[in-house]
């Protein structure tokens, strides 16, 4: 069981990010948020979303859904996304395993349904 985002469905409202720095730090401290939604500066109405698990990361955007190996050596003939660097030194999802009763907590409360479980 594991995360999926729809970057398409995302409306860049930033309550995955939010509930998971509360629930990770009972505040909100977005630097230890395992979820960011993030907007690029380069096109109008362009966001995505980073997700760090245990060994990947995985990055969802518009065009489609990329996963990156955490360690691997990227491909050279890519443009690196600077975004993604902090996102390393964050704990990864641990799917809010200790909220039985609720599931993750991004997954809860996304208002457009663009993170479910598969």
């Amino acid at each position: 069981m594991g995360i999926k985002i729809n970057a398409l469905k995302c409306t860049n409202c930033m309550a995955c990010e939010m509930v998971c720095s509360y629930h990770r730090d009972d505040g909100f401290a977005f630097l230890s948020a395992c979820i960011v939604a993030y907007r690029a500066r380069e096109k109008k109405d362009y966001f995505g979303v980073l997700l760090k698990e245990e060994d990947v990361l995985v990055v969802a955007r518009p065009e489609g859904l990329e996963i990156n190996k955490i360690g691997e050596e990227a491909d050279p003939d890519k443009e690196a996304d600077a975004s993604a660097k902090p996102m390393l030194l964050r704990e990864g999802c641990d799917l809010c395993e200790d909220m039985d009763d609720y599931g993750p907590m991004c997954v809860a409360f996304c208002p457009v349904d663009a993170i479910t479980l598969e």
